[in-house]
């Protein structure tokens, strides 16, 4: 893993239940981890020479910590660079504790 590709400050958030002062549940976006990503673009897949899926694709790619390995596509999402990419698959390279890679897409309307 090339250290120096880590560039991208990213914050990890994770999906809570909060309660207020009156007792009401509420779920809120509350941020879980800070670290610095490398991040590989993919934009749609082509089948036919047709966009399929045209929505943004992004893999973040951080080193291995405990605090990572705990990340569920379900709980958890990605703030980088002013975006907001929901989590789809968490792949754990092969479980060397070398590296994480989470594959996301980027959310509607951020």
């Amino acid at each position: 893993m090339n250290i120096a590709a880590l560039r991208v400050p990213v914050t990890f958030q994770k999906n809570e239940i909060t309660v207020d002062k009156y007792g009401n549940h509420t779920a809120a976006w509350t941020d879980y981890f800070k670290c610095y990503a490398t991040i590989g673009t993919q934009s749609g897949s082509e089948s036919s020479g047709e966009v399929v899926n045209p929505e943004e694709s992004l893999d973040f790619t951080c080193r291995w910590c405990s605090e990572l390995s705990a990340v569920e596509s379900t709980k958890y999402r990605i703030l980088a660079e002013e975006h907001v990419y929901n989590i789809t698959y968490v792949n754990p390279m092969g479980y060397k504790r070398n590296s994480i890679k989470f594959n996301c897409r980027l959310e509607k309307g951020s």
